[in-house]
């Protein structure tokens, strides 16, 4: 159970450690032998992998910290209640355009690995790996999305049942 935890806590922080320090490693490494004259082929595109890779990660731990793009003034509009369910809209409508965009991602990987059989040009690495990071990164997402609304509902019983044993109305 306590690994369950630390994943929950820690495994985009980590993943994505790991992934912007091999890009910064293996950028030096290209720089340093480009000066010496003795290039590496594969180097630009494995950083590039490596790029792709951090984003899609980054931002399903962008929504872990609820910290993805939004607009905080339409937010000022509502009172307490309309906030919550304004909130609680968008994770869904957030969470149905990562559903589709895994379902089309899965069939495009699909496509890629077992129909065209895709390879990178320099390391000939299947081009279904790259590609799989949206797909990836959607469904990282998805969990989020769906651990956030269930924090959202639970945070906002907990504040109606503070404000009603307190004997306090709660706004609409």
């Amino acid at each position: 159970m306590k690994t369950l935890y630390w994943l929950d806590k820690n495994l985009e922080k980590y993943i994505c450690c790991v992934l912007l320090s091999a890009m910064t490693v293996i950028i030096v490494a290209q720089l340093i032998l480009r000066w010496t004259g003795l290039p590496l082929a594969w180097t630009e595109e494995i950083a590039r992998y490596c790029f792709v890779w951090l984003i899609y990660i980054a931002c399903a731990y962008g929504v872990r910290l609820r910290k993805h793009i939004k607009v905080d003034a339409v937010m000022l509009l509502f009172k307490e209640k309309g906030q919550f369910r304004l909130k609680v809209v968008s994770n869904v409508l957030f969470l149905a355009f990562c559903i589709i965009i895994t379902y089309y991602g899965v069939i495009l990987v699909s496509k890629i690995h077992f129909v065209q059989h895709q390879v990178s040009p320099a390391v000939q690495l299947p081009m279904a790996i790259p590609y799989s990071s949206f797909v990836v990164g959607c469904i990282l997402m998805s969990i989020r999305l769906v651990q956030d609304t269930v924090l959202l509902i639970k945070e906002h019983r907990d504040a109606v049942s503070t404000a009603a044993s307190a004997g306090n109305e709660v706004t609409e």
